[in-house]
């Protein structure tokens, strides 16, 4: 399967599989993946489901045994809040991240 799109909200693919993220907002923080970071490299890539996901520092890997891209995570916050970020693979939760924080 074959990304066909890449928002601020989501990556999707061609079979209609959906990666996407959530946090539940205490306040005043955002917190987010940011999926416009992912490396041009995945639009070329057939994806095999299926797909894997690992933890990193501040973000998040997916993709398969050999080939993995890296989708940093943030925080922008006082430092206050948490800075969690929910990863889901069609709906279901699939890794929680600690966001890299941005202080304002």
């Amino acid at each position: 399967m074959k990304i066909t799109k890449i928002t601020d909200e989501y990556i999707k693919f061609d079979n209609g599989s959906t990666i996407t993220f959530d946090h539940q907002q205490d306040c005043c923080e955002d917190n987010y993946a940011d999926f416009k970071q992912l490396e041009e490299l995945a639009m070329d890539i057939d994806f095999k489901e299926p797909l894997e996901f690992e933890s990193c520092n501040y973000g998040f890997r997916f993709g398969n045994k050999n080939i993995m891209f890296f989708i940093p995570c943030y925080s922008e916050q006082n430092g206050y809040y948490t800075d969690d970020v929910d990863i889901y693979y069609n709906g279901k939760k699939v890794i929680t991240i600690q966001a890299e924080v941005i202080y304002y």
